[in-house]
């Protein structure tokens, strides 16, 4: 009898280990209640820097633009759109963007040359 209960033990650890999934990394907190907490969860990691791209950090141009990897710009874009679609904005001129490196496995952004904005 004890081995048989044994044998039902054994195959229930065994069951139980096969049936543990590996965790999965998403690129932004996808429970995140609004814009701004999901970019603030965004991914930025990098291997290089085509692996980096900006996002928005708010509705309006002028909120500036922050680097991110780019499955969680993917991610966080209907995120954007879906809070964004009737935001009042400003026209006005703004130069708030920025260039995209990997820099120590992380996304960051330097202030885009002031030259850059105006064609030669």
């Amino acid at each position: 009898m004890n081995i048989k209960l044994l044998g039902l033990l054994g195959a229930a650890v065994l069951f139980a280990g096969c049936t543990k999934t590996a965790e999965v990394k998403t690129p932004v907190n996808m429970k995140a209640k609004n814009y701004a907490e999901a970019l603030r969860s965004a991914d930025k990691s990098c291997k290089v820097d085509e692996d980096c791209t900006s996002v928005n950090k708010g509705c309006c141009m002028c909120a500036g633009k922050e680097a991110v990897n780019k499955e969680a710009a993917a991610a966080l874009k209907p995120i954007w759109e879906k809070e964004c679609a009737l935001a009042a904005c400003t026209l006005q001129m703004c130069y708030v963007e920025i260039n995209t490196s990997c820099r120590q496995g992380a996304c960051v952004g330097t202030p885009k040359p002031m030259k850059e904005y105006f064609a030669q």
